[in-house]
């Protein structure tokens, strides 16, 4: 160790719907065995400990998903612990437990709420921390909230160090590019990072042989950190070819897109020989809820773009979001007939979430329609406002209905899943997830009755 080094614990938290089932047996043990273990850690939290690790310090990552925080047997000197809005209050009971160390947290959900995250921390970054993120380890910077600089060039960050996990992942996250150009009102993703930012091909190539040369052969990869893969459609292709050229087929390649993808029959010619399966953001069937979410897409292209990606061989995850004004009772209905019809690969629906630092959060708080700021009920699986055409115990118990009915055991039988194992295997993941937040909404109702009527000011 080098004469000035110091010793960090980098700490990816979790949400707690998922941390408060670490003592599940038998089946469910399954979602916290050590060879799922990488799925809970962060490519972001990764590439802060290379950083630290490549400036002469010893760095250790934390999983908080196994029980491995435990101030006792960490002796570290600074606590590093990133946080997402859902695991913000797990992020601040774990900064409790390490008085007198030096704690710096970092992430979305204190970029936008610095001054509630500095009550538990020594620093708050707010933004992208590589800049700042050494001088701040190594005590040359002292303010409580440090604002971060946006990475110019992508090409100049390290790839990341897997040899710091105790496991390589299932599935090698990539990210290509930050930041999005799209305003959608319920994204966090342009308030964090800004308009796109990309790397080069060539960069992103020779990660991909640094992987492969250090660990082996690459079977599949997720570029889903990036908001959009396929925005600068030249790009994406000299991606795609040139992992061909240098010998990289991997199984699998999962991938964000627009849905006006559809449209380029040359780059979906490309994507299509490429085993990929593109996640587009569908959000709703109705367009003045697309409208009102400022997705600049039509409802009517929606069925069409998903049987021209189909006719090409390239597999579809759809994301839907229930909670919009104009949501009732029926649009899950509607969803559901519009799976089936269109014989889409894979799907989520989500709760419409008032996330902090976007516009619909900011509405939410003028409209007085937010009823708990309780940050673990923020993760897409709650109802955390006062919906226009329902309650919110109405709309919740419409949500969990939904999946009883789309993820039984008979849906899972069904034989365009049985015999695919890929797509039946993420069909089976959500099942048990369902089963295991099945006791949560059972307690959540009791909440939303008791608290649903009421107003945050």
């Amino acid at each position: 160790m080098n004469i000035g080094s110091k010793t960090i614990a980098v700490i990816n938290t979790l949400a707690n719907v998922y941390a408060s089932h670490r003592g599940y047996s038998g089946f469910f043990a399954k979602i916290r065995t050590a060879e799922w273990s990488n799925i809970f850690i962060s490519p972001a939290v990764l590439l802060i400990a290379t950083i630290l690790k490549n400036a002469g310090h010893s760095v250790r990552i934390y999983n908080d998903l196994q029980n491995e925080i435990d101030p006792d047997k960490m002796n570290e000197e600074i606590i590093l612990i990133s946080s997402i809005t859902p695991s913000s209050r797990r992020a601040y009971e774990i900064a409790r437990l390490f008085p007198g160390r030096k704690i710096i947290m970092g992430g979305v959900h204190v970029s936008a709420l610095p001054h509630e995250a500095v009550e538990y921390v020594d620093h708050v970054v707010v933004g992208e921390c590589e800049s700042k993120l050494v001088d701040l380890v190594e005590g040359r910077i002292k303010d409580k909230i440090v604002y971060g600089e946006r990475v110019k060039n992508l090409d100049a960050l390290p790839f990341l160090d897997f040899s710091l996990l105790k496991n390589l992942p299932d599935i090698l996250p990539v990210q290509t590019s930050r930041g999005c150009n799209s305003r959608c009102n319920y994204c966090t993703i342009a308030s964090m990072y800004g308009t796109y930012r990309f790397r080069s091909p060539e960069n992103i190539i020779n990660e991909l042989l640094n992987f492969r040369e250090r660990y082996g052969e690459i079977h599949k990869i997720d570029f889903r950190i990036d908001a959009d893969f396929t925005f600068l459609r030249k790009r994406a292709m000299a991606v795609l070819n040139s992992m061909k050229a240098e010998g990289i087929r991997p199984k699998v390649i999962a991938a964000n897109s627009r849905l006006q993808v559809y449209k380029d029959r040359e780059l979906l010619q490309c994507l299509s020989r490429h085993n990929i399966t593109l996640c587009i953001g569908i959000e709703s069937l109705n367009q003045a809820v697309l409208d009102g979410y400022q997705k600049e897409q039509k409802e009517t292209e929606i069925l069409e773009a998903i049987k021209t990606l189909r006719d090409y061989g390239i597999k579809v995850m759809g994301y839907f979001i229930f909670g919009a004004d104009h949501d009732d009772k029926d649009t899950l209905k509607k969803y559901s007939e519009f799976i089936d019809k269109s014989k889409i690969d894979f799907f989520q629906v989500s709760v419409l979430t008032p996330y902090p630092g976007t516009e619909f959060y900011k509405n939410l708080v003028l409209q007085k329609r937010l009823f708990t700021t309780d940050w673990t009920y923020y993760d897409g699986l709650h109802i955390t406002f006062r919906p226009a055409k329902m309650t919110a115990y109405e709309l919740q118990k419409e949500f969990m209905d939904f999946y009883k009915k789309k993820f039984s055991l008979k849906f899972l039988l069904n034989p365009r899943w049985l015999f695919n194992p890929e797509i039946l295997r993420n069909k089976l993941l959500i099942y048990t997830l369902r089963k295991m937040f099945n006791r949560d909404m059972i307690n959540y109702y009791s909440f939303l009755e008791a608290n649903s009527s009421k107003t945050i000011n």
